[in-house]
Formats: C-alpha cells, sequence, structure tokens
C-alpha cells in the first residue's frame, strides 16, 4: 500500500519535493540551524492557534524550528514538550499543556482514527482531562502509511469512518516533508564500558533508547553515546556491499527495524538484498529473527529485527544477545543529539560511535524513505487550511527548515 501511495503522488507534489532537495543540498549537514531560526522569528500578527502532533524522530529537528513555522502559517506560539510524556495523555495538565507534541507515529494515527487523540475523556474520573480529547490541526509523521490512515478512502486514503472512527485528514495537504537517511552504526573502543554514564538501551526487552518510556514516547534521541558492546574487530564495513561481505562470517550479525512496519526496516532489507545478502524468514535456511529469536537461533541469525527504528541502536549498544555488532539507523537518531548524561552531558553533537552514511543508491529498488505531513480537520479554524498552505507552497522552499532538516539528518 504504501508503495502504491507512493507512485500515486501528484506531479505537482513530487516536484515540489524535488525542489525541496534541491535546497537542502544547498546547505551543509552541520549547518548552525539556530543561527537561521532566530530570522524567522513569529509575526506579531500571528493569530491561528494550533495543536500539532511530531513522529519521534522529526520532533527535535521541528521543534527547533518552532518559531519558523509559527511565522510561516501565522500561528500563536507554540508551547513545545521537552520529554517524555507516560502514555501521551495530551490533555491532562499535570503531565503536558504543550501545543507541539513528539509522539509515536503509529500511536497517534490510530487515536486520530478515533476522534483522539488519546482515549475518550471522563472528567469524573482521575484521568483529569480538560473539556475531552484535544483536536489535532496536523500530523507529521514518519510514515506514509499512518498519513493514508487518517485519509479518507474516497479521497485516496485507507480510512473507513465507522463508530467513533474520523477520517479527518485533508489530501490536498497530503506533503511529504523530508527524506530520512540510513546509517551503518556501531560502538567505537573509545565509547565503550560504564565510564561514559547510562546507557538508555537498557532497563527494557527489546532494548529501548533515544529516550523512549515503556510507553514508546521519547524525544527521538540518545540520551548517551555509552556502548556496552565491543568495537568491531577490524573497524566496521563502511559500505552495503562491505556489510553483506562482512555477515558472512560466522558469529556476524545487524540489526534493523522490522521492514513490515518501519519504513526504515523496509528501505534497510533492500539494502541488504540489492547489495548481494539472501534474505530468508523460514525454513531450514532461515537467516532472519525477531527480537529474542535471533538470540537463540545463535550463529544462524544474521539479521535481528527490531520493533522499530529507535530499538536498534539499543540491540547495538547494549550487545543484544551478546553479538549483535552493527545496525541500521536512522542517521536523524544519531545527529544533532542532546546529551543528558556522560561527559558530553549538557552538550550538543553527532553520536560519537562509529557510524557511515549509506549512500540512498544502495537501495534504490526502495526509494526515498520519505516522511509525509497532512493537515487535519475539525481543529481551530484556519488551522487546517493554514497547514495546507505551509505544507504545499512554503516548507520546500524555506531555506531555515531546509538547513535544519539537514543539520538533524535528513
Amino acid at each position: 500500500m504504501q508503495r502504491r501511495f507512493r507512485r500515486a503522488r501528484s506531479t505537482a507534489a513530487h516536484a515540489g519535493f524535488t525542489a525541496m532537495r534541491r535546497v537542502r543540498n544547498a546547505f551543509a549537514v552541520g549547518a548552525l540551524a539556530t543561527a537561521l531560526i532566530a530570522a524567522g522569528a513569529p509575526s506579531v500578527f500571528a493569530s491561528t492557534g494550533s495543536q500539532v502532533g511530531i513522529a519521534n524522530n522529526m520532533y527535535p529537528a521541528t521543534k527547533d524550528m518552532k518559531s519558523t513555522i509559527e511565522s510561516l502559517g501565522s500561528f500563536t506560539a507554540f508551547t513545545a514538550n521537552t520529554s517524555s510524556q507516560v502514555g501521551g495523555f495530551w490533555n491532562k495538565p499535570a503531565i503536558d499543556t504543550s501545543t507541539m507534541r513528539g509522539i509515536t507515529s503509529g500511536s497517534l494515527r490510530q487515536q486520530l482514527k478515533s476522534a483522539g487523540p488519546y482515549t475518550t475523556c471522563d472528567p469524573s474520573s482521575s484521568n483529569n482531562c480538560v473539556n475531552g480529547p484535544l483536536h489535532i490541526d496536523a500530523f507529521l509523521s514518519a510514515d506514509e502509511t499512518n498519513v493514508d490512515a487518517v485519509i479518507p478512502t474516497a479521497d485516496g486514503g485507507t480510512c473507513t469512518a465507522s463508530g467513533s472512527v474520523e477520517c479527518n485528514g485533508s489530501i490536498s495537504s497530503k506533503h511529504a516533508v523530508a527524506i530520512g537517511h540510513l546509517a551503518i552504526y556501531s560502538c567505537s573502543g573509545s565509547w565503550a564500558g560504564s565510564t561514559h554514564g547510562d546507557d538508555p538501551s537498557n532497563g527494557a526487552t527489546p532494548p529501548l533508547a533515544f529516550g523512549a518510556d515503556a510507553n514508546g514516547s521519547g524525544n527521538g534521541k540518545a540520551q548517551s553515546p555509552r556502548c556496552d558492546a565491543s568495537p568491531v574487530s577490524g573497524g566496521a564495513p563502511t559500505t552495503m556491499s562491505g556489510v553483506v561481505s562482512w555477515l558472512a562470517t560466522s558469529g556476524h550479525r545487524i540489526a534493523v527495524a522490522d521492514p513490515a512496519t518501519a519504513p526504515f526496516g523496509a528501505a534497510s532489507k533492500q539494502a541488504l538484498i540489492q547489495n548481494g545478502f539472501t534474505w530468508t524468514t523460514s525454513g531450514a535456511g532461515q537467516n532472519v529473527f525477531t527480537g529474542s529469536a535471533c538470540d537463540s537461533a545463535g550463529t544462524a541469525c544474521k539479521v535481528r529485527l527490531e520493533s522499530g527504528i529507535s530499538q536498534v541502536r539499543g540491540a547495538v549498544t547494549a550487545n543484544a544477545g551478546g553479538n549483535t555488532q552493527l545496525g541500521l539507523v536512522a542517521k536523524s537518531n544519531i545527529m544533532h543529539v542532546s546529551w543528558t548524561s556522560s561527559s558530553l552531558n549538557g552538550t550538543t553533537g553527532n553520536d560519537p560511535n562509529t557510524w557511515t552514511d549509506v549512500d540512498p543508491s544502495a537501495y534504490s529498488g526502495y526509494g526515498d524513505i520519505e516522511q509525509y505531513g497532512v493537515a487535519l480537520s475539525g481543529g481551530n479554524a484556519g488551522a487546517q487550511a493554514a497547514w495546507d498552505d505551509l505544507f504545499n507552497t512554503k516548507w520546500d522552499g524555506n531555506t531555515t527548515i531546509q538547513s535544519t532538516l539537514a543539520a538533524y539528518g535528513y
């Protein structure tokens, strides 16, 4: 379904996104986004209130360009959440009263389909909700299928209204807002051991990472670069063909996101197959296993599937199963990290472990790892039109937005 909708994208949207890529490429990845953002201060005439939900992996970049979005859309100032929320109860004031929120993309999609976000409030209960469930005016997702899931089938989406389900996505606003990139990731010898703070991947099965809590909420970034695993002997491979050759050695394995549910995982699978790996999920020659089943399979397991892209780095840093030395991670999860522990505490920079860009040509059979935005009806008056205009006429050509995305690994 995801591939069908990508092919069906309008010529105008595709042309706009090509323009976005050209603009983004004009800036160095390390561009000082904060300096550019200062030039995009909110307009004093901003008048449109809005709520926006953003997939975890894109939330830090979007938060960093908050003032630019406010100005371009004539929005009133957004308040942004600074940490994960237990369960994501957005209408529970004691936890989070912000209007720009990072959230697990699939969970948000499900709640949008159920007139959410999140469960219908009962003012007489202990959940302290205010005026029932909030309506969200825009949704930036890591997965096109999550956006399609709130667009009515009559418009080319996959949402079918029934009962309390709302098909409130606007097909005219659907727009590719970012392109993700893969990176080959492994532990560095200088960041191994217990001297560099707590590893956020520890404490859960499968291992959690990037500030995630048990409910999947989080800000999409790692809290510590520490590795419990040893560096790859002889150095990690730096190309996908090199990864495939490296996997041929007994005991070598790689972690990737589950391709059935994660676009980064689907691109990772394509990159391995396209470069000569035989992907086998059953039978005597099975070499791809899910989570702990990989550990039980021993050397037969070459690819360990994690539930999502945020868990891949955790599988590597925590040395899951004792022998997951490489991971194909989202570049956006290891760039522009604000450290909250270790000797890097209080600083912002790229993950100091070993990682290398994967050339997109290595997974050309999959195509771009596109992330989408969509405007939603039923929220604040004028907000849907403002987001529609922002996505389709201003997003691609705005230099602050594009340079910020580049600085965060898109």
